[in-house]
């Protein structure tokens, strides 16, 4: 059967270039966490700065995201650049655990969403991050970037993690650890071969 990864963290931590060498290995694409049709009311989302209407938003997109993802597997790997993890994570920072829990267990979610076979878990330290932030320019989205260099992402997606029963590989991308990106991404592919291929 063909599988479904999806893989998740903070801004700037890697998940493009591993999902992307990845996608490219397996002879598949990744796929964005948001509908092309999407893309303008995703403007207005961010010219408004308004937590709920994000929430709803990004919830929306992850149902409808859901339907596409079930589509192309019939054909071949879905490799998903983020998806719902994220959306539940930073939104639990925005407006608390306990509001989107009740959001998450009311529309249950766990059970009328397609779910990933796997969730790569692509993590940096903050001295990482801010500086492939800085690095990279342009503006700072205020639920995403901003979020990373204020706020502990990284615990927010355990408590996330914790809501499914989905296998979760770690990767650290941090600088201090002293790998390539080759070294990397060939440590995430052994952990690959073995929790989803096996």
């Amino acid at each position: 059967m063909n599988k479904f990864i999806v893989y998740e963290g903070l801004d700037a931590c890697g998940k493009t270039t591993l999902s992307s060498r990845y996608a490219q290995e397996r002879n598949t694409t990744v796929h964005s966490a948001i509908l092309k049709q999407a893309e303008q009311l995703r403007k207005i989302i961010d010219a408004n700065q308004s937590k709920e209407s994000a929430l709803l938003f990004f919830m929306l997109n992850n149902f409808l995201k859901s339907d596409e993802v079930a589509k192309a597997r019939e054909s071949g790997d879905v490799i998903l650049d983020r998806y719902l993890f994220s959306t539940l994570a930073y939104q639990t920072i925005l407006l608390g655990e306990e509001k989107v829990k009740t959001m998450f267990d009311a529309l249950d979610i766990a059970n009328n969403i397609v779910l990933p076979d796997v969730i790569v878990f692509v993590k940096a330290d903050a001295e990482t991050i801010n500086n492939r932030i800085k690095a990279r320019g342009g503006e700072i989205q205020w639920y995403g970037d901003a979020i990373t260099q204020n706020h502990c992402v990284g615990s927010a997606y355990k408590t996330i993690f914790n809501w499914f029963d989905i296998p979760i590989i770690e990767i650290d991308t941090s600088e201090k650890l002293g790998l390539t990106v080759e070294e990397t991404y060939q440590k995430m592919k052994e952990k690959m071969d073995r929790v989803v291929y096996n």
